[in-house]
């Protein structure tokens, strides 16, 4: 795979088809490009008209190329495209890059003719970039399809589905880093390859230190995080994603043609895989040289903020607390130090405030960060303020110190191998001493949020390197139970999409979940011999294989006296009977099942799974009950997971803390709660037909949880 990219990432010769005299087509822009950017290869223009353009020979046809040309880019019309390939195809060209729009985005049609595309590159043994792409660039070979101009070379690899976004940031890379570029690719409709095969490629490219993504939809979508979880281990992968509400789900679409599923879930997968998703365009860059750059320190340690300022190192202390962060605790001793350097004035907890001590002597930044270093429990430095402008904001005599200092801060960090973070309000200014930092590849962040967030995401990519990596398409745990897949089996033979409350409660009791005893009734005499046989106070509930929501068509009576429960059975036979004839609903025998009603909970809890179209089976954890949709206080994992993810879903709800010890109550076991968990992710895992499955609410209590409805769902 990483040889067949290499042609068309590394060509050693391109074929522009489509070649022209007219400047503003990109058949003229790219051979501009391609000599602007030094690149040493040969270069085939073709155009039926021949001649010369920019003193490049033009060739008539693809036939008159020699064979083997690595790398043919179409600058030609959509409904050209697939027989282009297929005479590339016949001349050996290892790979097309299809320029044109008008493809799966665009309607039925654009679909028809993208599938032939795809259907032409595999015929014809020609890998196909795009189509609807911007282009491709790798600033090392000087291979400029792109016709981007004053790109600086890097360690950031581009995998994005817009131009608009890779001019962005290619803009942001030159003015306000010194990062640079290694490789861009704009993956477009990905009909061959895309940026999982991309990412792939990354994992061995020696010039990219940190891989950018934009995502739209993503095709294979468990194999894209499969590469991303496995190639982030080496070099980190940065995301943002639109598609996040339903209206940039619609524009998404529109722009690629594809599909994406609820965003809840697919973020919960991006954390999975150790991706880092971020949802500000001005925190792409920076964040991902940071991680590219700077070490992430050890997993217990902390970080430090070093400010010239009380304000900023107030506002980060804030901002690392809200998002879960560690602040370093700074030992007695190296608080000392810190007093003894800065004098009384200065504040010598973390945040560690120089009080003026840097005006006159910018050094008192190397000499505060090498007192911080020598702390065991610091891992990451954030410097905030003013340094790099002590130049401009006091005198230019302060200019060499400055630097002096910036040198000094670089080496120190890199020697205790502590990640460093340069935060300052003259970042814009980018003056000598901000370069020096720049181009030791610490980054130098004008805004106070986002240096936060790099501190706060280095942190954070400790534990992921510690962690286990997650595979999405490793074997799952569930096994099929021959007696749940023959209550599935019955109800795919009677034409049914929904299993009834029994039958759901068969299937989850096969995966080791235990239910209140029940009795079913047809009648309120069988109710009446159900309550004898069982405790009061009674449950008693629909039994439907068409009434979903049971509590809407008045479905469910609770604190049933068993003296009344046939009297009872009358009434919900009643209610269910009206809420039928008014919503116009299919008419079916009345079955009630009858139960003794637990005592109250602890908390009550909700457990489901569903079967993403992009993702396949996600497991969900949450606040249960009739207000589950309005609380939102939900967790989602992608299966496959160990049960040691299943425990660590609780501690992401803010329901937790109920679960917790407190007030004379003791901690609620978790074995119960990850039992509950793992059957639903077996009953998905094991069964393809199911689509839905959900336990709400499940009653918790100290040491244990039982659940107390339950449904499942079929595939159409």
């Amino acid at each position: 795979m990483t040889d067949t990219l290499s042609r068309l990432f590394e060509p050693r010769s391109i074929a522009v088809v489509g070649a022209s005299t007219d400047p503003r087509k990109r058949g003229h822009q790219i051979l501009l490009a391609l000599r602007g950017s030094g690149y040493a290869g040969d270069v085939y223009p073709v155009n039926p008209r021949g001649g010369y353009i920019a003193d490049f020979e033009v060739l008539e046809s693809i036939e008159a190329l020699p064979h083997g040309v690595d790398l043919a880019v179409l600058c030609t019309p959509a409904a050209s495209a697939p027989e282009l390939v297929r005479a590339c195809g016949l001349r050996g060209v290892g790979g097309a890059l299809v320029l044109a729009v008008g493809f799966g985005e665009s309607g039925d049609a654009g679909a028809a003719l993208e599938a032939d595309l795809a259907r032409a590159g595999s015929e014809a043994g020609v890998r196909i970039i795009g189509p609807n792409t911007s282009g491709l660039l790798n600033m090392a070979s000087g291979l400029n399809v792109v016709g981007a101009r004053g790109v600086r070379a890097g360690g950031l690899a581009l995998l994005l589905q817009s131009g608009n976004v890779a001019l962005a940031l290619m803009t942001e890379v030159t003015e306000r880093s010194w990062e640079g570029v290694s490789i861009y690719l704009g993956v477009g409709n990905q009909v061959d390859v895309g940026s999982a095969e991309a990412l792939d490629y990354l994992e061995t490219h020696a010039a990219t230190c940190a891989v950018i993504a934009y995502l739209e939809a993503v095709p294979d979508a468990r194999g894209w995080l499969a590469t991303a979880a496995r190639v982030g281990r080496s070099k980190p992968v940065v995301v943002i994603k639109s598609g996040r509400t339903d209206e940039g789900s619609a524009a998404a679409r529109s722009h690629t043609g594809s599909i994406a599923g609820p965003y809840d879930r697919m973020a919960a997968a991006l954390k999975q895989a150790g991706v880092v998703e971020v949802t500000r365009t001005d925190e792409l860059l920076h964040v991902a040289e940071t991680l590219g750059h700077q070490p992430t320190g050890s997993t217990g340690s902390g970080i430090a903020i070093l400010s010239d300022g009380g304000g900023h190192g107030a506002l980060v202390a804030d901002q690392l607390a809200e998002a879960g962060a560690r602040a370093a605790r700074l030992s007695d001793e190296t608080r000392i130090r810190l007093a003894t350097l800065l004098g009384p004035a200065a504040a010598t907890a973390n945040p560690v405030d120089l009080a003026g001590a840097s005006d006159a002597d910018p050094m008192a930044f190397a000499r505060a960060i090498e007192i911080l270093l020598d702390d065991p429990g610091v891992g990451i430095v954030l410097v905030v303020g003013l340094f790099g402008g002590y130049g401009v904001r006091f005198s230019e005599t302060l200019v060499e110190a400055e630097t002096a200092a910036a040198r000094a801060m670089a080496a120190l960090a890199s020697s205790a191998n502590v990640g460093l973070i340069v935060h300052t309000m003259y970042a814009a200014h980018r003056t000598e001493p901000l370069a020096v930092l720049g181009q030791s590849g610490v980054p130098v962040v004008g805004s106070l949020d986002v240096a936060t967030r790099c501190a706060i995401e280095l942190q954070r990519r400790a534990q992921v390197l510690e962690s286990e990596i997650w595979d999405p398409n490793a074997v799952a745990v569930g096994v099929p139970d021959p007696g749940a897949a023959e209550v599935i089996a019955r109800a795919r033979r009677e034409g049914r999409t929904v299993l009834d409350e029994v039958e759901a409660r068969q299937v989850l009791e096969a995966y080791g979940l235990t239910f209140a005893p029940h009795r079913e009734a047809w009648s309120a005499e069988q109710a009446r011999q159900a309550a004898r046989e069982l405790e009061g106070p009674l449950v008693l509930k629909l039994i439907s294989h068409t009434i979903v929501h049971k509590s809407d068509a008045g479905g469910v009576l609770l604190h049933v006296e068993s003296a009344d429960a046939g009297a009872a059975f009358e009434q919900l036979a009643a209610q269910v009977s009206a809420w039928r004839a008014l919503h116009g609903a299919a008419d079916e025998p009345l079955r009630a099942m009858v139960s003794s009603m637990l005592p109250s909970p602890r908390a009550e809890l909700l457990v489901g799974g569903t079967r993403d179209p992009e993702l396949g089976p996600v497991l969900t954890v949450g606040a249960g009950g009739i207000w589950v949709e309005a609380i939102g206080d939900v967790a989602h994992r992608v299966l496959p997971v160990s049960d040691h993810v299943l425990e660590e879903m609780y501690a992401d709800l803010r329901i937790t803390a109920i679960l917790s010890a407190g007030r004379g109550l003791p901690e609620v076991e978790r074995a119960a709660l990850v039992r509950a968990s793992r059957a639903v992710a077996c009953v998905l895992e094991a069964h393809p037909d199911v689509v839905e499955v959900e336990m709400n609410p499940i009653f918790v209590y100290d040491s244990d949880a039982v659940p107390v409805d339950a449904r499942i769902l079929l595939r159409s």
